[in-house]
């Protein structure tokens, strides 16, 4: 494979030298339009494409709703039977139903909150804490309880590192405002509901349990379709 001479453009006459200059010109506005081109092209596939998508999925996620609210629907009788004969506690967030080597359970999930004084807690363990040694010991101690009273993405305290910091102000620091810092965070716990949800699981011939899938994610694509295209290359 033989490759290009480059060109010296020193020894290029005036003429010569425009002409390569136009030349440039015209090819960088070539590569421009085609790329401009392409781009208008992949717009129009996405358009052409993705209102039939969005159907597909619209019909799904309506036939997903439909169903959950049937299956609760479908199960209220029995699970108000359910708490009245065998007295189960008011707290329970989930039940699971089970005949004939299937399986479903429904039920609730909740997320951590805090009220607004929650915020004087902390502040009081802050200053508790700021009166503390600077040896190792302390600053290991520190560097736990600022962990444990770091807040998640949606601003809100973890519940289980609250009941860890409360073991620790009971264990060593009592009757101080660490405790007391602690219990008014406890005081002002207000967990919120996140979401109904619905599981199910069957076994199968084998006896392999396996769960059914229900949301989108989960469902699992062909054999047969090929999606490496979209893996990054090594």
């Amino acid at each position: 494979m033989t490759t290009a001479n480059p060109i010296d453009i020193k020894a290029l006459t005036p003429e010569q030298r425009r002409a390569l200059a136009e030349q440039l010109k015209a090819d960088e506005k070539t590569a421009k339009e085609k790329r401009a081109a392409d781009l208008k092209a992949l717009d129009e596939l996405a358009a052409g494409t993705l209102p039939e998508s969005m159907r597909i999925l619209r019909e799904a996620s309506q036939t997903l709703e439909q169903a959950k609210a049937k299956v609760f629907s479908d199960f209220e009788i029995y699970l108000k039977q359910k708490i009245e004969t065998i007295g189960i506690k008011s707290n329970q967030q989930s039940h699971t139903i089970t005949s004939g080597g299937e399986s479903i359970r429904l039920g609730y999930r909740i997320t951590d909150g805090y009220g607004e004084n929650a915020s004087y807690g902390i502040a009081m363990i802050h200053k508790f804490i700021g009166t503390l040694g600077k040896d190792e010991n302390s600053k290991k101690l520190l560097s736990m309880i600022y962990r444990l009273l770091q807040r998640n993405g949606k601003g809100d305290l973890d519940s289980k590192k609250v009941l860890e910091l409360r073991q620790i102000a009971d264990k060593d620091f009592p009757d101080t405002d660490f405790q007391r810092g602690v219990e008014l965070i406890q005081a002002e716990y207000k967990p919120k509901l996140s979401k109904w949800f619905i599981e199910a699981s069957y076994t199968d011939k084998t006896g392999i349990e396996k769960n059914l899938p229900l949301s989108i994610t989960s469902a699992e694509l062909p054999t047969e379709m090929d999606l490496t295209f979209l893996l990054p290359t090594e």
